[in-house]
């Protein structure tokens, strides 16, 4: 593991105290948006003024706890990075629907079923991995930086019926936006660990000299003590089948969601990153499922893992979990503190807006860098762009797609569900005919490296493989051929994958090269007559991560061994 350019604190190190706390508080304010959509489903489900305020505080309750589970390091429960939680979208169009089919208990219930199936789908995680390759990962998170740039947009601009642009919404949205980017971009030290929280309270400022907020909306509402016990008679819990399916779908969505968010993580905190953790990404997928089943017991809405909160640790270069633990303790105890709940309800939506956009940008570009990673063939290009296609489309056609059947709307209704399952089965179809074992025969007047290189490029991005594995075994091929010159009955390439190998063994007529552990001395290379040979041996050693050498008959084999 090597540490990142520009990382300051890692997912092991703990920060100084008042980095500590001020990192914890601008994610808390980051993840605070994401209570509107508990919000939204206490409000359609008709539920009284201090319900709804019920409803928020046992939110925050499971937002905090949810945060503690998939920031933990351990064996069977986490991811170990700090990834926090929040509610959204992808549970938004299947609670609607359990809203209309069987009301507030309905929601609930089916959320804890939805929390139960990601728990059951955790320990296949490895075998489905062929249909969950990085690449995709990336696809989700670019989708996910481009559906928190269009929300940002929204909010920025005061945009409420598609068309009018609220001018002072604008206004704030572009100061606190500005305040963020210069202090990230041109600030260094304490000040630019916390531009997002400096940008959240200069936006407050702005939003009251524009008349947009006033502080005495944050002043608790009569009848409401400083600390309260969230009343829990509202809640009650039912099952109904024909809500399976929507909810089935959310989760499938929600777990591919945080694999993309924790391989993001991943990635954030070790500059050798190649590959998803496997055990990271089970912990992970198992915490989102036991914080869904507990938000379904609490009564709130789905949750999931929090893009913005990895944009944001990527922008602070603070990665440390020991802030997901702060910020979640500080919710849990923050969810029997009324005032504290219209505090984070209260921010104002351009604010809201700024912060979505300029954590879009790093989520973005981190998924763009996981697809690009990869050699990517017309198979490859298809499955992404179509699949990016149909994400940018459930944006722009909302209404048209609204109109789908009422099964099919949770798959329809949101841009990350439709790209992830576009993406998901158009995989399994180009996945049809792309041989994993490929043999390239070369007779002597073929040997050259254009040929070679072209065959190896060529299936790596129907592999879709990693560029620089790639580009290693074509060095490692050409040593071998400038070693053994031009035997006479030419030469055999045999190239197969996996998503963890590329294996590379070249056959030909002569007898076989010296792989020697240690370099050859001027000495020896000169005294023998296999000297430059030996020499030539011990950098292709160096050059593969496992290399062989084997004689059969009077053919030989030389093996080239990749991990990828």
């Amino acid at each position: 593991m090597k540490r990142p350019v520009g990382l300051l604190y890692s997912a092991d190190q703990v920060p100084p105290p008042a980095v500590l706390a001020f990192s914890a508080a601008q994610h808390m304010a980051v993840m605070a948006v994401t209570l509107v959509f508990p919000i939204i489903i206490a409000r359609e489900a008709g539920l009284t003024s201090s319900q709804q305020t019920d409803v928020v505080s046992l939110s925050m309750l499971a937002i905090g706890v949810a945060t503690v589970l998939i920031c933990l390091r351990s064996r069977f429960i986490g991811s170990g990075y700090l990834c926090t939680a929040g509610y959204t979208g992808i549970y938004l169009g299947p609670s609607l629907f359990a809203l209309q089919q069987g009301g507030f208990a309905l929601v609930l219930g089916m959320t804890a079923v939805a929390g139960l199936m990601q728990v059951a789908i955790a320990p296949l995680l490895r075998r489905l991995r062929p249909l969950l390759p990085p690449e995709i990962a990336g696809l989700v998170i670019a989708i996910i930086g481009l559906s928190l740039a269009v929300l940002g947009v929204r909010y920025a601009l005061g945009v409420s019926d598609g068309r009018t642009i609220q001018p002072t919404h604008a206004a704030v949205a572009g100061i606190t936006l500005t305040m963020m980017v210069v202090l990230n971009i041109w600030a260094s030290g304490f000040l630019k660990l916390i531009c997002v929280l400096i940008g959240i309270t200069v936006g407050f400022a702005a939003s009251m000299v524009f008349g947009l907020f006033e502080a005495s909306a944050l002043a608790p509402q009569e009848g409401i003590g400083l600390l309260r016990l969230p009343a829990i008679e509202h809640l009650g819990w039912s099952f109904d089948l024909t809500s399976v399916v929507p909810f089935a779908v959310a989760a499938i969505a929600a777990t591919l969601r945080i694999m993309g968010d924790v391989s993001n993580a991943q990635r954030l905190d070790d500059a050798e990153w190649v590959r998803p953790n496997f055990g990271s990404l089970t912990g992970a997928v198992t915490a989102n499922g036991v914080a869904s089943a507990f938000c379904g017991l609490v009564g709130s809405p789905g949750m999931n893992s929090y893009s913005a909160s990895i944009g944001l640790a990527s922008a602070t270069g603070i990665t440390s979990r020991s802030v997901g633990y702060a910020a979640g303790i500080a919710y849990v105890v923050l969810a029997f503190v009324p005032v504290a709940g219209a505090v984070l309800v209260a921010m104002p939506v351009p604010v809201i807006g700024a912060v979505l956009f300029f954590v879009s940008a790093f989520i973005f570009t981190s998924g763009i860098q996981m697809i690009t990673a990869r050699l990517l063939d017309a198979r490859k290009a298809t499955v992404i762009g179509f699949s990016f296609a149909m994400a940018v489309m459930a944006d722009i056609y909302r209404e048209m797609f609204a109109a789908a059947p009422a099964l099919l709307k949770p798959i329809f209704d949101n841009s990350l569900v439709l790209g992830t399952v576009c993406a998901v089965l158009l995989n399994l179809v180009m996945r049809i005919g792309v041989r994993k074992r490929v043999l390239l025969v070369l007779d002597t007047q073929q040997l050259n490296r254009e040929t070679v290189e072209q065959f190896l490029l060529e299936n790596g991005a129907r592999w879709a493989a990693r560029r620089d594995i790639v580009n290693r075994a074509v060095f490692g091929v050409m040593q071998v051929l400038d070693v053994i010159g031009q035997p006479a009955g030419g030469i055999e390439i045999e190239a197969r994958f996996d998503e963890f190998n590329l294996d590379v063994r070249v056959r030909y007529w002569g007898s076989p090269l010296l792989i020697p552990e240690t370099k050859p001395t001027p000495r020896e290379i000169v005294a023998s007559e296999d000297g430059e040979r030996r020499l030539a041996g011990y950098l292709l050693r160096r050059s593969a991560d496992r290399v062989g050498c084997r004689a059969s008959g009077e053919r030989a084999e030389v093996d080239l061994h990749y991990e990828h």
